[in-house]
């Protein structure tokens, strides 16, 4: 047993050897990666290589998945690309730990053999399904900042709005206002209309981006307003605020019920606890 998995180590690590140095022409991909994102980004052309196969090539659901991940996290223009890097990451990182295994296991006697082989077996796995839900959990992080300063930002929208300025200077104010996750999708939608980009559009790309299906109705009811031609706006968005408060309220009152309810088995385990202190010093003063 010992000689074929050495085997197939030492064949997955030749593998890993050649996708390394043939891949280098994907080295230009890999230059523009944040490192707090992709860590030991180099390593990625393995993956790469591996996508030029059938066996590695990414498509159905998985495709999906990254790429609506990739659209939502940085932009439709570069989804494919980032799907693919992050498809790359996960078959590379699973081929070297893969590889590592089997020398270990196979270098390994008796019932340690067994030990490496799964714990390096599990560790693949795990290691596969983290970078493959990384950015959904990022986006998920992302889209609870984002419910967390909506009601804010809109207040400031409608005061801003009903003191007369336009909507598209009181959104720039409203972004550059402060800074957060939430903001700087407010500012990316400012720069599409810096560009040229309608604010109907850049509003709508916004709303996409937060993830969060109250910004999604909120952009789509001011989307509406607007091509009504926005005679009602002002008052729109203070009922909108008002709205957003209230609900604001509700969420936090649910919240705070939720808590007191995780809390209520601590404080039985504890009362429980204090109960057979009481009980046990009784007994020990009545053998006494």
């Amino acid at each position: 047993m010992n000689i074929v998995l050495l085997i197939i180590g030492t064949a997955l690590s030749i593998l890993f050897i050649i996708f390394l140095l043939k891949g280098s022409k994907y080295d230009q991909w890999l230059e523009a990666l944040d490192g707090d994102d992709y860590p030991l980004k180099t390593i990625y052309v393995v993956g790469l290589m591996w996508q030029e196969t059938k066996l590695g090539k990414l498509k159905g659901k998985m495709e999906n998945d990254l790429l609506n991940n990739s659209t939502l996290y940085y932009s439709e223009n570069y989804s494919t690309f980032y799907a693919q890097i992050n498809w790359a990451q996960v078959l590379s990182f699973v081929h070297l730990i893969l590889a590592v295994t089997f020398l270990m296991a196979g270098g390994a006697l008796g019932l340690s053999c067994i030990f490496y082989l799964a714990v390096g077996i599990f560790f693949s796995v795990f290691t596969g399904y983290y970078f493959v839900t990384y950015f959904g959990n990022k986006l998920q992080t992302r889209s609870e900042e984002c419910d967390t300063e909506f009601p804010n930002s809109i207040s400031k929208l409608a005061l801003i709005v009903n003191s007369g300025v336009i909507l598209n200077d009181a959104w720039k104010m409203v972004a550059n206002g402060k800074q957060g996750v939430y903001y700087d999708l407010m500012k990316e939608s400012c720069m599409l209309m810096d560009n040229g980009v309608s604010s109907v559009e850049a509003i709508r790309r916004f709303g996409e981006k937060t993830g969060t299906d109250n910004v999604k109705k909120f952009t789509t009811a001011l989307i509406q307003s607007i091509e009504k031609g926005g005679s009602d706006l002002p008052q729109f968005l203070v009922n909108q605020s008002n709205e957003l408060w209230a609900n604001r309220r509700q969420v936090m009152l649910q919240k705070g019920e939720k808590a007191s309810g995780a809390l209520l088995l601590p404080i039985c385990l504890m009362f429980a606890g204090v109960m057979l202190i009481v009980i046990a010093a009784a007994m020990q003063s009545f053998g006494m």
